[in-house]
């Protein structure tokens, strides 16, 4: 016998453990992979979910339409409170995407810098945000505010 077939015949348990180990940590990694994007898009589900769940408050309650508006004089007509509340909770809304979108969600930071531009800068949602930006993340804070400068560049 030759001597690498010596060596196997010594060793032939050792080689088939560590194979069994090495297989097993790649198939726990493939899982892990497959889990990880399995959630990505159960979040992404669910946030569409309650942005559409959100925003059909407003095509049902009239009293919410002026927060599309582009033009308010809102020292003649202020915030609401029921205007306060909904955009509170659009706010929070927008807090949750930008969470997801930091932590690797299929939503991107982009497509979150493209939403908050355009959504931020209606006077409505603007001052909400500047009544309330005390009580936010201030990394949150920060990426909104940074959005808003990008829109008057």
């Amino acid at each position: 016998m030759g001597p690498d077939i010596l060596w196997f015949r010594d060793n032939w348990f050792p080689v088939i453990q560590t194979l069994g180990i090495v297989g097993s940590l790649v198939f726990t990694a493939l899982s892990i992979r497959q889990a990880t994007n399995a959630r990505k898009a159960s979040d992404l589900l669910t946030l569409t979910e309650q942005h559409r769940h959100l925003w059909n408050e407003v095509y049902s309650r009239p009293g919410l339409t002026r927060i599309y508006e582009e033009k308010i004089d809102l020292l003649a007509n202020p915030v609401t409170v029921a205007e306060t509340l909904f955009l509170n909770e659009v706010i929070v809304h927008f807090h949750t995407g930008w969470q997801l979108s930091c932590h690797g969600s299929l939503l991107t930071l982009q497509a979150m810098k493209a939403d908050a531009r355009t959504f931020f800068k209606l006077p409505l949602p603007h001052a909400v945000w500047r009544q309330t930006t005390g009580t936010r993340d201030p990394k949150f804070v920060h990426f909104i505010d940074a959005c808003l400068r990008e829109n008057k560049s």
